[in-house]
């Protein structure tokens, strides 16, 4: 997959015949891999190449930078997703007041040099000077200048619209299994593994921690999760924890602890991806160390039962 970072003038006629998926997509969500998925049949049956349009940033971080929202998918993983499905051109360039003020035609004459043959957008989409074109306008302007236009209602889930505004809300909320269902994927948190206080090795539950202060990505509410982490190729279940330690009271900010099964070796400074399938149970404060420990028997075993259920299901 080619990813470009810029629409300069230069391009014109670099690019074979295409078909653009056009969107934000700073999810990846359902609603966003329908219009990639309509996108990549329509280049299959007519033998085009495959491109997605986003953003290397969110367009709010020039608007409104205090109301840009935290990130559901990091940059690293929609790129990885993205080559997954099969797309031969990531057209990730960034949202500047230069590309602000573009009309919605001077947009068009603007992605004309990956000669196009259709564009794809999901009903809400806009474009242009302060989001003047709509899904109307790009119809016409298909109709006058000869390329197909192909407009994907929003999905629907239990009659939810899915968007990246509502998985967020689960997922801070620790709706994680819902939330999951709306992606199309276990959410994940990915980062370097770090020194904790040793208290979990202590106890019979070592863990691999990673900081989230100061973290772009949503954090799911305080409490335990069923998830897996993946460090350097391998996979393992394992117990997640996320909150401030409140029985001993000495974590400032809240981090994410795993206590991996089947994982020994010295892990930090290693990347680690925290996929998170089940919420447990809240964050408590216990009255000692052996009910705390109690409950993280319960809670392991309780995660053990989920993992081998789900392997019995099908399609799962």
């Amino acid at each position: 997959m080619e990813i470009i970072t810029s629409l300069d003038a230069e391009l014109k006629n670099k690019y074979p015949a295409t078909v653009i998926a056009l969107g934000t997509f700073d999810g990846l969500h359902l609603g966003h891999t329908d219009v990639i998925n309509t996108a990549r049949d329509y280049a299959e049956r007519n033998r085009l190449k495959l491109a997605v349009f986003t953003f290397s940033n969110h367009p709010l971080a020039l608007i409104r930078p205090d109301l840009v929202p935290v990130r559901i998918i990091s940059a690293e993983e929609k790129i990885k997703l993205l080559e997954s499905f099969g797309v031969d051109y990531l057209i990730n360039i960034p949202f500047t007041e230069d590309f602000a003020a573009l009309s919605p035609d001077e947009f068009l004459d603007r992605l004309a040099c990956f000669n196009y043959r259709c564009l794809v957008v999901g009903e809400n989409f806009t474009y242009g000077f302060l989001g003047s074109g709509k899904t109307e306008t790009l119809e016409r302007s298909g109709r006058k200048n000869g390329f197909d236009v192909i407009v994907r209602p929003l999905v629907k889930m239990n009659g939810n619209v899915v968007s990246s505004t509502g998985i967020r809300n689960l997922i801070q909320a620790g709706h994680i299994e819902y939330a999951n269902r709306m992606l199309g994927r276990a959410y994940a948190i990915t980062g370097k593994i770090v020194h904790g206080e040793q208290r979990g090795r202590k106890l019979g539950f070592p863990t691999a921690n990673i900081e989230l202060l100061h973290g772009e990505m949503a954090v799911p509410a305080p409490g335990v999760y069923a998830v897996t982490a993946s460090i350097e190729g391998s996979i393992y279940e394992g117990m997640g924890n996320i909150g401030n330690n409140p029985t001993f009271n000495d974590v400032e900010h809240a981090r994410l602890e795993v206590n991996l099964f089947n994982c020994s070796g010295d892990l930090y400074g290693k990347t680690m991806s925290v996929q998170f399938y089940k919420y447990i149970r809240a964050e408590k404060k216990f009255s000692g160390v052996e009910e705390l420990c109690r409950q993280i028997e319960e809670d392991k075993k309780a995660i053990k039962t989920y993992f081998l259920n789900k392997k019995q299901l099908p399609d799962t």
